[in-house]
């Protein structure tokens, strides 16, 4: 069954506004080419085969009714009631588990849970079923060990835990077992989870130290998400000796690899950065109007072979994991910091991807090699800029290595700044998405504190490194591709039928037009038309919305923000496993093609890929799928990580110095709880609660959601609020053990932010025809709305 597929339909069929709907309308409404339609058929029939998706005599298609009982991931609510969300999706969403009938589960484990229908009479005389869940089982655990703050509640010693996943203190019978005192951080492990009334039980297994503590904290988000931070000792030492082993003999000419170290080439990266995984060079032949990019990767494959340690447990990590003020790497600093970073001035392993386009940045040939190198600058992204605007003045007071500029160097640096605007041109030509969101820095002091926030540089560098890795990546892809060869790649889904669905009901809002299908070109359309109005913030916040996270995967899916078919990681082996996992089927492709050399065609091309699929270092499909999900994983905890470790430290600064201020926001997000704020100044998002929005004078209003618009208007005053409205918030309370920042919203949005005037009374006196409907007609609606609530 095409792998392509099977996600997408699953995916399709989940959502919440998806209604029954034949084979031929699905393959419509996902898009699906007229000569790829036979192989969605036979996913279809697979899917059905399987009992994963049911077809009716109609044709019709839907995914299956809960059976008796539910395996799935649980997720609690504070008030003890709680969800399951099933490995494999069901027509009824997920599962709904009352209180009492939770067990000893926790957020995070995944469970099995009968399932009980129940039916009853409603008030209109119609009959309604609904199912609920008792869980039967927890079948692993989430997470193994908890962090929280240890406090003592008159002769109770209790740990109140971070985050979500326990929701109540933790009785801890013997604290000073570890030498804890009131006040500090610690880990735990449980020896009882909470059940029914019953608090859980745990014992200290590590005192981190005094809470709050920007190092102690950020050692306590560490523990919480079980990041590994310690080599074993086999590891370091097998890093030492490649590193060694290089120092020795590294710089010498190899037969196996061209020699590029009289080569023109240069790093561009961040001011702090320490592992230099990708290096630059490039040419233009005047005469064919033709360019030749070379990026060039550092080599960490021959340094971690597939059988070593070092291998074992770059996979375990997945990824270097980026918190704030900490890098933990993937791997050993001797390899990721030392030999395997493309310092300048020094002679370094690499590999090498040459691309040539035409005027218009269309590829015209590739081919990749073995390479050494030798760095010939190491620049920062405001310096390179600097020097492409004619300012080494400005260039100076961003160098972090002596700021000697030649001609060359800069010459190299502007017709990188030409090729750059020719590739994003060609890219934003064929679909490529650009959001326009802000994003910022935090600034600390010496003892790691948030003091400030202030912009990201918008230097036009980021983009250039950005383009140019773009472009090897998708090259590396299409190799492999050509070989029938499978890899692991960077997928991104095209976004999901009823998630545009949602988009039109957003762009009827701010008075654009999105088409019924509307394609990425639309969409970039759209996101141009509106990027400096005040319509805009919305419009592409209900993008990135409806937009898919892209994950790791052999499925031959393409890559929808990009606009690209074929799309795999290769260029930072050093930070990520799946990097190393290609440069692995990439050197096995090498070693077959005299480093790149002789690339056959025709039948003996159909023998190389076989010869490559047959090499040891090249993943079959479904070794693929399972690294895939693992690194998809290991990504979003790391990311889980980062995230929660920002927002302490930002709340943090917040609660000792602006509780009771009043800060600009943006709206992200409208729920029945209320209405989901970032400050735009830190990036940190907020809940306004639905008891805390603005009443009218005397007397108390009533927020409804407007259904054609997605928006939360009020009954009487007519106030309206939704997605990217810039309004004004004041801070009332921030719970930092919780992470959570409870905002009220002091001032509106002017109409012409949000909606028009017109519009506004247009809704107010659609209400007032709305609340002279029947009875009867307002219950069958709220029935409705709990079953989407419920399947959401």
């Amino acid at each position: 069954m095409p792998l392509r597929y099977t996600q997408r339909i699953l995916d399709h069929l989940a959502h919440a506004l998806y209604q029954p709907s034949s084979a031929s309308d699905i393959a419509r409404d996902m898009r699906i080419e007229s000569d790829e339609r036979a192989a969605f058929r036979d996913s279809i029939a697979q899917l059905v085969e399987e009992g994963k998706i049911s077809q009716d005599e109609g044709g019709f298609i839907s995914l299956p009714n809960f059976g008796d009982e539910v395996v799935g991931w649980f997720r609690l609510n504070a008030r003890g009631f709680g969800f399951v969300r099933p490995e494999t999706p069901y027509r009824d969403g997920d599962l709904f588990i009352p209180r009492g009938s939770v067990r000893d589960a926790v957020s995070g484990d995944k469970v099995r849970a009968e399932v009980i229908h129940q039916a009853w009479r409603g008030k209109a005389h119609k009959s309604r079923s609904e199912y609920v869940g008792r869980i039967l089982e927890v079948l692993e655990r989430g997470q193994d060990n908890f962090v929280g703050v240890l406090v003592k509640r008159k002769n109770t010693w209790l740990v109140k835990p971070d985050g979500k996943s326990l929701h109540h203190p933790v009785v801890i019978r013997d604290p000073h077992v570890k030498n804890a005192r009131e006040g500090d951080k610690v880990v735990i492990e449980l020896v009882h989870y909470p059940e029914d009334d019953y608090h859980a039980e745990g014992v200290i297994t590590k005192v981190l130290g005094e809470a709050g503590k920007p190092d102690v904290e950020t050692q306590a988000v560490i523990a919480a998400h079980g990041l590994r931070t310690e080599f074993p000792e086999e590891t370091q030492s097998e890093a030492r000796d490649a590193a060694r082993l290089f120092e020795q003999d590294g710089a010498d000419p190899l037969p196996d690899r061209e020699d590029l170290t009289d080569m023109f080439i240069f790093t561009i990266d961040p001011p702090d950065a320490k592992d230099f995984d990708d290096a630059i060079s490039i040419a233009y032949d005047e005469k064919d109007d033709e360019w030749t990019l070379g990026v060039h990767i550092a080599d960490v494959s021959t340094f971690v072979t597939r059988d070593s340690a070092l291998n074992q447990e770059g996979h375990a990590r997945g990824n270097s994991v980026y918190l704030p003020r900490l890098v933990i790497p993937m791997l050993p600093e001797t390899l990721s910091n030392g030999v395997c970073s493309l310092q300048e001035g020094v002679p370094r392993w690499t590999k090498s991807a040459f691309i040539t386009f035409d005027y218009k940045g269309r590829v015209i040939t590739q081919r990749f090699a073995s390479t050494i190198i030798q760095s010939n600058k190491r620049l920062t992204y405001l310096e390179a800029q600097a020097l492409i605007d004619g300012n080494q003045t400005e260039a100076r007071k961003h160098a972090r290595t002596e700021p000697n500029y030649s001609d060359e160097l800069i010459n190299q640096l502007r017709l990188c700044d030409q090729l750059a605007k020719i590739l994003q041109k060609r890219r934003r030509r064929d679909g490529m998405i650009v959001l326009n969101l802000p994003e910022v820095e935090l600034v600390f002091d010496d003892d790691g504190h948030v003091i400030d926030a202030v912009p990201e540089d918008d230097a036009y560098t980021h983009t250039i490194i950005e383009m140019f890795m773009v472009e090897a990546n998708e090259a590396v892809a299409r190799c492999f591709d050509s070989l029938n060869v499978p890899v692991l790649r960077r997928i991104h889904p095209d976004p999901v039928h009823g998630d545009l669905a949602e988009l039109q009901m957003y762009g009827r809002a701010a008075g654009v037009k999105v088409p019924e299908q509307p394609t990425r070109h639309d969409l970039q359309r759209i996101l141009d038309a509106t990027r400096d109005t005040p319509a805009g913030r919305a419009l592409h916040f209900a993008v990135l919305r409806t937009l898919s996270k892209a994950t790791y995967s052999p499925a031959m899916i393409g890559h929808f923000a990009l606009a690209s078919d074929h799309y795999a990681h290769f260029t930072s082996p050093i930070r990520r496993y799946p990097d190393l996992a290609l440069h692995r089927a990439l050197q096995a492709y090498l070693d077959a093609t005299d480093n790149g050399k002789n690339i056959p065609g025709g039948k003996k091309r159909r023998q190389l890929g076989r010869q490559i699929f047959d090499d040891t270092r090249t993943l079959d499909e479904g070794e693929l799928i399972i690294l895939g999900q693992h690194c998809t994983d290991t990504e979003n905890e790391a990311e889980q990580a980062e995230r929660e470790l920002r927002d302490f430290l930002v709340m943090q600064f917040l609660k000792e110095n602006h509780l009771g201020d009043e800060f600009t926001g943006v709206i992200t997000g409208v729920t029945s709880s209320g209405v989901f704020v970032s400050i735009e100044r830190f990036l940190v998002e907020g809940l306004a609660r639905m008891r805390d929005l603005p009443q009218s004078p005397g007397r108390p209003d009533r927020w409804e959601v407007d259904e054609s618009s997605g928006r939360f208007t009020a009954r009487r005053s007519g106030a309206s609020i939704g997605i990217g409205d810039i309004i004004t918030v004041q801070i009332i309370n921030i719970d930092l053990a919780s992470r959570l920042l409870d905002l009220m919203i002091t001032q509106f949005p002017e109409p012409s932010e949000g909606v028009s005037r017109a519009e506004t009374q247009t809704r107010r006196k659609n209400r007032s025809e709305k609340s002279n409907s029947s009875r009867k007609g307002k219950r069958k609606g709220y029935k409705q709305g709990r079953r989407g609530k419920r399947n959401r």
